[in-house]
């Protein structure tokens, strides 16, 4: 991989939540994870709901699921964010979610005033980039956040 398709990779994947979607489904997600209940569901159809805004280029669908306290958010409003995604080459075409992991409690309110929780969801990615027509393939662990009630992307 070039160095500068690495960057914009690294970009998206830590600035500009444009990714996602399931590498072996080619589409939406089918059957969900099982044995999922309470917090772990909650988690998972918020996860759920971003990868698809992701998959489908519902890009107000997307930043309405970044966490309003991230840090993206503090520095990007929706039209930069809008800017950011409309120029960049990659797309999700398939994720998977693998597993829901680490819910816990946000124990320092101090860093973090407006997070009541934080979860992991670990995801298999393929993107395709539509400036050359190549395709990538990831595993990816993402934040999300709970935030007066609702799980956000972090």
């Amino acid at each position: 991989m070039s160095e500068k398709r690495f960057r914009i990779m690294a970009l998206i994947l830590f600035l500009l939540p444009v990714l996602l979607a399931p590498a072996a489904l080619r589409g939406s997600e089918q059957a969900g994870l099982p044995g999922l209940s309470g917090e772990d569901l909650a988690v998972y159809r918020a996860a759920r709901a971003y990868l698809e805004a992701e998959r489908k280029r519902d890009l107000k669908a997307v930043y309405d699921h970044l966490a309003p306290s991230s840090a993206y958010c503090a520095t990007h409003d929706y039209a930069a964010y809008l800017t950011e995604a409309e120029a960049s080459p990659v797309r999700i075409v398939a994720y998977r979610i693998l597993n829901i992991a680490g819910i816990r409690d946000n124990e320092d309110r101090q860093a973090w005033p407006g997070v009541e929780k934080f979860a992991r969801v670990e995801v298999d990615l393929e993107f395709r980039y539509v400036d050359t027509g190549e395709t990538a393939q990831v595993n990816f662990d993402f934040t999300f956040l709970k935030e007066k009630g609702r799980w956000y992307k972090g």
